[in-house]
C-alpha cells in the first residue's frame, strides 16, 4: 500500500511538472505568432521639463562616460544571443523548485522503503530516483545560469 502511495504521488508531481511546461512551452510559441487584432501601445509623452531635465543627465552622463572610455576601459558589449534567450526563460527556476523537492522526496521514500529488512526497493524505482536526481541536478544548474544571465543583460 506503502508503495503505491509514493509511485502514486511520484507519477502525479511528474506528471503535474511535465504538464505545465507544456503548457508553458504552447504559451511561448503562441506568444511569437503574430496577432491582427492587438494594437501597438504608443509611448506616453513626457511635458517639456522632463525631457529638459533628462536632457541634461544624459549630457552629464555622457560627459563621464567619455571621460572613463578615454583613460582605457573597453567598452560593454552587448550580450550574446544565448545569454539574451535564458534570461527570458523564466521557467527554469519553478521547475528546479519543483524537480528537488520531488527527488528529495522520492529519495526518502527509498531510504524507507530499503529500511525495513522484509522488504526491498524495486530496481526500477532506485533507476528513477537516479534519473529525477540528475533531471533535478539539471533544472538547478539551468536556474543558475538564468539568474546569471539575467543580471548580465541588466
Amino acid at each position: 500500500m506503502t508503495y503505491f502511495l509514493v509511485m502514486g504521488s511520484l507519477v502525479l508531481s511528474v506528471l503535474f511538472t511535465l504538464g505545465w511546461a507544456l503548457s508553458r512551452l504552447l504559451r511561448w510559441m503562441a506568444g511569437g505568432l503574430p496577432s491582427g487584432g492587438k494594437a501597438k501601445r504608443k509611448p506616453a509623452r513626457r511635458s517639456g521639463a522632463t525631457r529638459q531635465a533628462s536632457a541634461a543627465k544624459v549630457r552629464s552622463s555622457s560627459a563621464g562616460t567619455r571621460g572613463k572610455a578615454k583613460a582605457g576601459a573597453k567598452p560593454q558589449g552587448e550580450p550574446w544571443r544565448i545569454t539574451r534567450l535564458l534570461a527570458e526563460w523564466h521557467s527554469s527556476t519553478a521547475l528546479a523548485l519543483v524537480a528537488a523537492p520531488t527527488y528529495l522526496v522520492a529519495r526518502l521514500a527509498e531510504h524507507g522503503i530499503g529500511f525495513r529488512p522484509p522488504h526491498t526497493v524495486p530496481s526500477g524505482f532506485t533507476a528513477l530516483v537516479a534519473g529525477l536526481g540528475w533531471l533535478a541536478a539539471g533544472l538547478i544548474l539551468l536556474a543558475l545560469l538564468h539568474r546569471l544571465a539575467v543580471w548580465r543583460c541588466r
